[in-house]
Order: C-alpha cells, then sequence, then structure tokens
C-alpha cells in the first residue's frame, strides 16, 4: 500500500510539473507575444512621426537642421541640397537640370550596371522598349525658351537603327556610359529623357551648377527607442515629360 501511495504521489507531482511547466510556458509566450506587439506599434508609430518629419520639411524647403516633437516622439530632419542630380528615371520620364548663365561642360553618366533592369546586354540590344539599356534624348533651351537644340545618345550600337550617336565611352564608377558636351552662358535649362529603358542618370558640371536637388533626412525615435529613418530627394519643379513629345521630332535631333 506504502509503494503504491508513493506512486501515485509521484504521478500527481509528475502531472503537476507537466501543467506548471505548460503554463509557464504559455505565459511566456503571451508575454513575448505582447513584447512583440509592443515593439510593432512602437517601430510603426516611429515611422509615422518620421513621415511627419518629411512632410514638416516639404513646407518649407530651407537648409538646416530642424526638430519637433510629435506626441511623446521625438523627430529631428536635416534639409540639404545639391548641385548635383542623381537619380532613377522611368522610361520615357524627364529629368530637367538648371544650366544657369555660364558657359559650361555638362557630363552625364547613365545605366547602373548594378541593376539588371537597366544593364541589359548590348550584343542583343533592340531598339524597342525593354529590349536594350537607355538611349537619351536631351534638350538644350536657350534663355527665352526660343532655341532649342537636340541630341540623342545610345548606349548601344543603335545608330543604324534610331539615328541617334553611338556612346562607347565608359562611365565613371558604377555607369555604363558617359557623354559630355559644351553648353554657352545663353543657355539655360536642359532635360533628359532615357528612351526604350529606366536609367539612373548623374549630371555634373565642369563649373558648379545652380541647385537642383533637395535631400531631406527625417529619423523618429519612440519612448521604447524604436527608430525609424527616411530619406526623400525632391527636385526642382519642372515641366511634365508630355512637353518633351512636342519639342522632339524626327529631323531636329542633333548628331554630336
Amino acid at each position: 500500500m506504502k509503494n503504491q501511495a508513493g506512486q501515485a504521489i509521484l504521478i500527481v507531482l509528475l502531472v503537476v510539473a507537466i501543467a506548471l511547466g505548460f503554463g509557464l510556458s504559455i505565459i511566456a509566450q503571451s508575454t513575448n507575444d505582447v513584447r512583440i506587439s509592443q515593439q510593432e506599434d512602437q517601430a510603426t508609430r516611429a515611422f509615422n512621426a518620421a513621415e511627419a518629419g518629411i512632410e514638416e520639411a516639404m513646407k518649407n524647403l530651407n537648409v538646416g537642421s530642424f526638430n519637433f516633437k510629435l506626441e511623446d516622439i521625438a523627430v529631428d530632419y536635416k534639409i540639404s541640397e545639391s548641385s548635383v542630380i542623381e537619380l532613377s528615371f522611368k522610361e520615357n520620364e524627364t529629368a530637367q537640370i538648371i544650366l544657369g548663365e555660364k558657359v559650361n561642360t555638362i557630363t552625364i553618366d547613365w545605366i547602373d550596371t548594378a541593376k539588371e533592369n537597366e544593364n541589359l546586354s548590348c550584343s542583343e540590344a533592340v531598339a524597342a522598349s525593354r529590349l536594350t539599356p537607355a538611349s537619351l534624348l536631351i534638350e538644350v533651351i536657350d534663355a527665352d525658351g526660343q532655341k532649342i537644340r537636340m541630341l540623342g545618345v545610345n548606349a548601344c550600337a543603335l545608330s543604324d537603327s534610331n539615328g541617334l550617336t553611338d556612346v562607347l565611352h565608359q562611365g565613371e564608377d558604377n555607369y555604363l556610359r558617359q557623354y559630355s558636351f559644351s553648353v554657352n552662358s545663353n543657355e539655360n535649362l536642359l532635360r533628359i529623357r532615357p528612351i526604350y529603358n529606366q536609367a539612373t542618370i548623374r549630371v555634373r558640371a565642369s563649373q558648379e551648377l545652380p541647385r537642383q536637388i533637395y535631400q531631406v533626412d527625417s529619423s523618429a525615435q519612440s519612448t521604447t527607442r524604436e527608430t525609424k529613418a527616411i530619406q526623400v530627394k525632391r527636385t526642382e519643379p519642372a515641366a511634365p515629360s508630355i512637353f518633351d513629345y512636342v519639342l522632339f521630332s524626327g529631323n531636329n535631333i542633333n548628331k554630336q
């Protein structure tokens, strides 16, 4: 009888231990779920606050560092400007560059070789959408908007197909191609449109250009130290891309 009683006690203790372990596991899981939920909530609040920093910056684009509080979340944002444009543009989307009033040499690097959807093979290139790396149509516009000089360049050997200039000069850094040309003091606006494909485009000059782009970096940190950061770049206001279709025709593109 004593042995049976002892076995019964052991069984009861074992059941209690299992139940206790199961209960503690549930409590631990619930606690972990609550913690994760709180972290996600704080991360969302921090991201929304960082977005609010971007919105606040866009209301008044003055270069400098600023901060404010959104409820209990600290928001910091910085506005900077650059004379160099370096952005990705969709097929037929236009980049506009303000030239200023000086003789200058413009250098365009285009097609990021690290991006497979941009850096297609030239060996099988065809002058058609998505079948070649981007070619560029370039407009150089004078101060009165009356005289427009047109240039057109290919990243691959397509001149027999489209009449544009084939560029073989390798780009700097991570770019496939580079093209340079001169502008005079009465040419004050440049518009660049990639055709056939999207392209990352960088535009620089031998003499510093006017401001081309604002960059806003916004970050926010919640009370639980969840931090989120957002970066936005905004170019100067420009005419829509449809404007270029009016300007370009088959006989006004210069090969240089």
